[in-house]
């Protein structure tokens, strides 16, 4: 027999394990790097996940500056209350003279009646 036989009958038959051996491990490394590639687009903590978790993270950042300006805005006008209050009472008694009850206020001023003119 000639070697054209023989290569037509080991195709007819099909090739040995030891002569598909590379073309299996070829097809698994190929298999599994598409998996890995298919993971790691779509997968739990893949690309678009990351970018859609980036999108909240700006989100949440902005929302957070906006209530941290929104606190420190309620913070000085609470600020502003508790002074405005305090303000307005040293203003009236110094302008109008008002006494809070109970005190006692002292004039040393030398003509009290001249004082109010």
């Amino acid at each position: 027999m000639s070697t054209i036989d023989n290569v037509r009958r080991a195709t007819r038959r099909g090739l040995a394990w030891r002569e598909h051996r590379s073309l299996v491990v070829l097809c698994t490394m190929g298999l599994f790097a598409f998996i890995l590639l298919v993971l790691s687009v779509f997968g739990e903590q893949g690309i678009f996940r990351i970018r859609q978790l980036d999108r909240d993270r700006v989100l949440l950042q902005e929302k957070v500056k906006s209530i941290e300006n929104d606190n420190a805005a309620l913070a000085r006008q609470l600020r502003n209350m508790k002074e405005g209050r305090a303000s307005y009472e040293l203003a009236a008694r110094e302008k109008l003279g008002l006494v809070k009850p109970g005190e006692v206020v002292y004039d040393f001023r030398s003509d009290p009646l001249a004082a109010g003119r």
